[in-house]
């Protein structure tokens, strides 16, 4: 059978209902046995904390639910030049040089003593 994923919109086969990961972005995607699947599918079972099960995943589920996404990145940290007010990003540095008038800009981080 061929599906569709939800997020991404890849098209990729499947053997039948069932949860199955798309190849493309890994986006979970659960498939339903449809109109033309036969058997009329029952009303999904309720899980903890209320959310639908899988077909064929029973009251109690089978699959533990998929791990959180990592933590983001801290972004790198942005400085306005006080003399011409362009904002730009600077790496961990004390001090850097305004990219479009060439003023000195203090970045806040302090500088380490490495001796």
């Amino acid at each position: 059978m061929r599906v569709r994923c939800g997020s991404c919109r890849t098209q990729f086969e499947v053997a039948g209902a069932g949860r199955f990961a798309c190849p493309v972005c890994g986006s979970i995607n659960v498939v339903r046995n449809g109109p033309s699947g036969g058997a009329e599918q029952p009303a999904p079972a309720q899980s903890m904390g209320g959310y639908p099960t899988a077909p064929g995943m029973g009251a109690q589920g089978g699959q533990p639910p998929p791990p959180p996404p990592p933590p983001k990145e801290q972004p790198m940290p942005k400085v306005e030049c006080p003399e011409c007010g362009f904002t730009f990003i600077v790496g961990m540095v004390p001090t850097v040089t305004c990219p479009m008038c060439s003023a000195e800009v203090s970045t806040g981080i302090e500088e380490d003593d490495e001796e």
